[in-house]
């Protein structure tokens, strides 16, 4: 039987745990670490690492980061510090042509409405070609 009604969906992510900040003092570093046992003195310690998202649909879902106080990609990207500053810092000193790329890149993640019949479209998913 084909695929049984699955359909496989690259998520682009490692769901892994990965300390996105730029230390104690970043203000994306949570006050309580949910990755610790409620009451104890870790969980009441802040929690700088944080799940990796999925891309797969991220252009369908804003506000961005962990904590949803982004509103646009862009400023999602430059926040990255920790085990990713040496990407942020890449992103950061590319030409800037290369960093809209990479934002027009990210926002072809999306989930599409049913029956949307092409996968380039404007912001009321009717069909357009690209580039606009």
């Amino acid at each position: 039987m084909a695929n049984a009604g699955i359909v496989h969906v690259p998520a682009f992510t490692d769901f892994k745990l990965h300390d996105i900040t730029s230390g104690a003092s970043d203000p994306n570093a949570e006050f309580l670490d949910m990755n610790e046992v409620p009451g104890s003195a870790s969980f009441f310690a802040e929690n700088r690492k944080f799940l990796t998202r999925k891309l797969w649909g991220v252009a369908s879902e804003p506000p961005y980061f962990h904590h949803g106080m982004f509103t646009t990609m862009r400023e999602a990207v430059l926040a990255h510090f920790g085990e990713v500053n040496t990407s942020c810092q890449s992103f950061v000193n590319a030409p800037p042509e290369e960093q809209d790329a990479l934002i027009e890149y990210l926002k072809t993640f999306q989930v599409l409405p049913p029956g949307t019949t092409s996968r380039i479209v404007d912001e009321d998913f009717q069909a357009r070609s690209w580039p606009q």
